[in-house]
């Protein structure tokens, strides 16, 4: 009897120790796998923050590009502006002329042919259009992507107003210029370049008739129009100018 249970004892000691042996082997697998696991999860995240640097950087050469492509911008907005003020003095003189505020002159001319310049600003997006081909726009801070979008939405609208003027001048305005004021191109007009041009003209030149430039309903309307999208032009270049100073201040 005594060996029987001897017996027993022994294999329930073997069959326990064959337990803990398996258990302390699931511990050990388990452990093993835990560790590979977060080994994987450690080696994705400096994967993931390697290509979030890189993205950075190549982000900031773009900006570099872009900063670049706004100083350029600004050359050319702030000739406009400036063009946009003299004309829209112009304008109001000529607007002043047709109310007898103030009298016909020799410079009367030059007023009405200003008003015939077509102006256009041609930015340079190529930086812009990098950083959007690059999908790289995200890995920029949240302020300087606003200003970047406020710029670029005020260029198209820039450019949509320059369009409608443009546009203006060479179907109604100019038209009737050329019909009506053609004359008025000659070597004794304040322009340097019709100067230039006619300065070996020996012919008289023809004055404007007072009385028929008062009379000159549709010019005096066209002048107002010219003023009004003159003055749009006007405030869009001073406001992207602004933006522009903010934006290269931000990217340095």
């Amino acid at each position: 009897m005594i060996k029987l249970f001897r017996k027993i004892s022994k294999k329930i000691i073997a069959e326990n120790s064959s337990i803990i042996r398996n258990t302390n082997y699931l511990k050990y697998a388990l452990g093993e796998i835990v560790l590979v696991v977060i080994g994987i999860l450690i080696a994705l995240q400096i994967n993931n923050w390697n290509e979030i640097s890189n993205k950075k950087s190549s982000a900031k050469l773009h900006l570099e590009t872009i900063s670049k492509n706004i100083k350029e911008d600004l050359l050319q907005l702030k000739d406009l502006y400036n063009f946009t003020n003299s004309s829209l003095k112009y304008s109001k003189k000529l607007t002043r002329q047709f109310q007898t505020l103030d009298s016909i002159d020799e410079n009367t001319t030059l007023f009405i042919s200003a008003l015939l310049l077509e102006k256009s600003l041609s930015p340079n997006k190529s930086g812009l259009e990098t950083l959007n081909n690059s999908g790289e726009l995200a890995y920029i801070p949240k302020q300087t992507q606003e200003l970047l979008l406020k710029y670029y939405n005020v260029l198209d609208n820039i450019a949509a107003r320059e369009e409608i003027s443009n546009t203006f001048i060479k179907f109604k305005y100019e038209p009737h210029f050329f019909k009506h004021y053609s004359f008025t191109i000659n070597k004794d007009i304040l322009w340097l370049v019709a100067q230039e041009y006619y300065k070996d003209d020996p012919r008289n030149s023809r004055k404007i008739d007072q009385k028929s430039f008062l009379a000159d309903e549709a010019l005096e309307a066209m002048v107002f129009g010219r003023h009004f999208q003159i003055a749009q032009q006007n405030a869009l270049y001073k406001n992207a100018i602004e933006i522009a100073n903010k934006l290269l201040k931000t990217l340095n």
